[in-house]
């Protein structure tokens, strides 16, 4: 092969070979906040060609044969063919065309890495053919190239070569391949300084900011950021939380499900058990009181489509945050009463009279997860 494109290690025994791509993305699986668009090239349209009988095929053979009779072929002698030298660069290798090349150390590569060393050493076709030349060539598929090569330079500590400063989308490319090689400890110092570089922060509502930095603090380890990042999707979440399309465990995903689920089941439930309780009479100071309030509550409820039927589980449409800032926003009915201590017109005001203290406080973030108790 030619000259490696990238050189990591001049003594490497080890070409990685990754494919050229367009666009080269970390992510094999598309983020759900940004859907595919259509195409909008037209494909062509060959019209359809009829094709010939047996019999037109049968008489067109019988005319060529009678237009152009066979002629016996006249011996000449026979010329050796002249075989020119080939320059190589006349003829492109494909296999140099499309992929880049970067030259590794395999020991480096083997200390770092669970998986290089299994392929390294572990009986798979790369290890016999480094076994038996001391070379291999190792193809990686769909990484960025950047974000391999950042990666590549902390493994062979080239600390002067390593950025200090990285994007949030490149932080994520980097942790989904430290990820998918296992390597992940052997750039831990580099992930801390990386980190506590970033400039952008995380979103207090949706945004394309914020599946990136639910995969960083899961894949990094990171308890604060992660706590804050699954509390803004739980809370924000207006279905079935899917993997935003990094390498996150089914069971995170299953545990931020279950949080939404049931922090809106209980505000649900919470609604439907205090219109029971002023249908009954045990809240409310009097029957005035509790069929005034049961009756604005009834009302409110069945504005925000919370009454009948009820919702239920995956609550889809039901945003956490927004449906908790509409039950805060119900409309308090307002009456006069009169009192045997105070025989004049006033304003009712006892404590069930307020939809504030019969809820009680509510607030509309979920809390985020605790990563320890994730991690197996």
């Amino acid at each position: 092969m030619d000259q490696p494109s990238h050189i990591i290690d001049p003594d490497g025994e080890v070409i990685i070979l990754l494919r050229r791509e367009p666009d080269s993305s970390l992510v094999p699986v598309q983020n759900p906040l940004e859907p595919t668009q259509p195409s909008t090239e037209e494909p062509g349209i060959q019209e359809p060609v009829e094709e010939p009988t047996v019999e037109e095929l049968v008489q067109d053979s019988i005319e060529e044969l009678v237009q152009d009779p066979i002629e016996e072929p006249t011996q000449e002698p026979v010329q050796e063919p002249i075989q020119e030298p080939v320059q190589e660069s006349a003829v492109p290798d494909p296999l140099v065309e499309n992929y880049f090349s970067i030259q590794v150390s395999a020991k480096h590569l083997i200390l770092a890495s669970p998986i290089f060393k299994k392929i390294l050493t572990g009986g798979w076709k790369e290890s016999i053919t480094y076994l038996q030349k001391g070379t291999v060539e190792i193809t990686a598929e769909s990484w960025d190239l950047e974000a391999l090569l950042i990666l590549l330079r902390a493994i062979h500590c080239q600390h002067y070569q390593v950025p200090r400063k990285l994007t949030l989308e490149m932080l994520a490319k980097v942790a989904v391949i430290a990820d998918y090689y296992d390597c992940k400890e052997a750039v831990y110092i580099w992930s801390t300084i990386w980190i506590n570089a970033l400039e952008e922060k995380i979103p207090k509502t949706y945004s394309e900011d914020l599946p990136q930095w639910l995969w960083v603090s899961w894949a990094f380890q990171l308890p604060d950021q992660f706590k804050e990042s699954t509390s803004t999707v739980m809370s924000w979440s207006d279905g079935w939380i899917n993997s935003p399309g990094f390498p996150i465990p089914a069971e995170v995903m299953e545990a931020m499900n279950i949080s939404r689920e049931d922090a809106i089941t209980n505000l649900v439930t919470l609604l439907h058990d205090r219109r029971e309780a002023l249908l009954s009479g045990t809240r409310g100071c009097g029957f005035e009181c509790s069929s005034i309030m049961y009756g604005a509550l009834t009302k409110e409820m069945r504005s925000a489509e919370l009454f009948l039927p009820r919702p239920e589980a995956p609550f889809p449409g039901l945003n956490y945050k927004d449906l908790v800032r509409k039950v805060q926003s119900f409309k308090i009915p307002r009456w006069d009463s009169r009192t045997l201590s105070y025989p004049y017109h006033s304003q009712h005001s006892c404590f069930d009279s307020s939809f504030k203290n019969l809820f009680g406080m509510l607030n509309d973030t979920i809390e985020g997860l605790d990563l320890h108790s994730l991690i197996p």
